[in-house]
């Protein structure tokens, strides 16, 4: 594919996106008509991008973990329930996203076919300027579709410096070339942090940036932190421990209220009453082929829902994740977690005294059953894990890549097994006056 400037239309669409960057004009033919019009949202007064978006956020070199395969995750803490997974084609490569359901404009975490991974945490404590060029989840849309390492992303950032973006947030990275990175980005700035550098080769974050100075998330920081040093005895992170332990803690900080028995505050816990969905991507060795990249998708509340793997190099999803507009499995998982949340009465404040971030009135978690919920919840997706493993295994030992056709037909299985389990607990639990 040959590349040359922009043309002249295309360069006054972008002019807030890439400045003088360039792009392969294929690719800026297909993005034009998507980003234009988050370019005239981005300018509106009314559009806030960041409304309701906190997260817990966590990146891990490949020297950290037990297999070698660098490894990124996210809990997404948003206002809107309604998630999906989105195979996108309009870039140099396929990639797979977490969006809002009935939304292309915006990616919340993904994965593209060379096995460049990104999230981020929203950090307003970082500096505002530009009132143009994009915002966060475009600006993971545009690096998903256009960078294939973590240096090609830095390049990315030091030319929309020049031109502005609408950005405040941690955005988590990695690539098939073995790096692994925090950039704590501003709208007219960044600063990299390298998970290398740190003492375990692992690094988190909330909602606070180290140049900010604020303290967002403060204490779900602070539990990321302990957990990420509470790991078995070798040391090493996994993906499994990371979908077990991290996305689904429930370990209440100081400012929890206690609720009694059955009822927990969960506005700050790291899996928290305003967690959506979670991601985990596991990244490929330098050795291996980047097909292998794999983002574990969670629809739906982590505690009541199942991972199911997604395969960037495949171009597709399985229809009980990507949804028409609305996932299937997505759907399920808000049904289920609904009857185990005791809203709050009519005259409760806002933010019930003290709660933190967007988290909102205190809808007490409903513990009874949980233990139940979350037995057969696991129990599934072990048994999901180990196929996806199993079949992994058996290519390998046949030194072969899977063909596309393989590979969405496990994707496919999966997604239909996690999409049934989590139906039938749906209706298992359903209040009786609403069968």
């Amino acid at each position: 594919m040959t590349t040359r400037r922009l043309r002249a239309g295309w360069l006054l669409l972008a002019a807030g996106l890439l400045a003088s960057a360039l792009l392969p004009a294929q690719v800026a033919a297909k993005l034009a008509p998507q980003l234009a019009p988050l370019v005239a949202a981005t300018d509106s007064a009314r559009f806030d991008p960041e409304s309701g978006e906190e997260c817990t956020v966590g990146v891990a070199a490949g020297r950290a973990t037990a297999d070698g395969r660098p490894l990124l995750w996210k809990n997404r803490d948003a206002k809107v329930h309604d998630n999906v997974v989105t195979a996108f084609d309009d870039g140099t490569w396929p990639y797979v996203g977490i969006c809002n359901a009935g939304s292309k404009t915006s990616v919340w975490g993904g994965a593209n076919a060379k096995g460049f991974c990104i999230m981020n945490s929203v950090s307003r404590d970082l500096p505002q300027g530009s009132k143009k060029g994009p915002d966060n989840g475009p600006f993971m849309k545009l690096a998903l579709a256009t960078c294939a390492t973590v240096e090609d992303f830095e390049a990315l950032l030091a030319r929309t410096d020049k031109s502005g973006r609408r950005t405040r947030a941690n955005f988590g990275v990695i690539d098939g070339k073995g790096a692994a990175a925090f950039f704590e980005t501003s709208h007219q700035a960044y600063r990299r942090y390298d998970a290398n550098d740190s003492d375990n080769g692992i690094l988190v974050r909330a909602n606070f940036a180290f140049t900010g100075g604020g303290d967002g998330g403060r204490e779900r920081f602070q539990r990321a932190e302990t957990l990420c040093k509470q790991l078995p005895t070798d040391g090493k992170l996994e993906l499994t421990w990371l979908l077990r332990e991290f996305v689904r803690d429930l370990t209440p900080p100081r400012s929890a209220k206690d609720g009694g028995h059955g009822r927990q505050d969960v506005r700050e816990t790291i899996h928290r009453q305003t967690t959506v969905a979670a991601m985990v991507f596991h990244g490929c060795r330098t050795d291996q082929d980047p097909m292998a990249t794999a983002m574990w998708a969670i629809l739906g509340q982590p505690l009541f829902s199942v991972a199911v793997p997604c395969w960037p190099a495949l171009g597709r999803v399985a229809p009980e994740l990507a949804g028409d507009p609305k996932s299937p499995l997505c759907n399920a998982a808000i049904a289920l977690q609904t009857t185990f949340y005791q809203e709050p009465a009519p005259s409760s404040k806002a933010t019930d005294g003290e709660a933190a971030d967007v988290a909102g009135a205190n809808r007490w978690l409903l513990t009874a059953d949980l233990p139940h919920v979350c037995a057969e919840v696991l129990a599934v997706e072990a048994d999901i894990q180990e196929r996806s493993a199993t079949r992994w295994q058996q290519w390998s030992d046949r030194k072969q890549q899977p063909s596309k056709a393989q590979l969405y037909a496990l994707h496919a299985e999966l997604a239909g097994k996690a999409s049934k389990a989590v139906q039938r607990l749906a209706e298992k639990f359903r209040p009786a006056n609403v069968r």
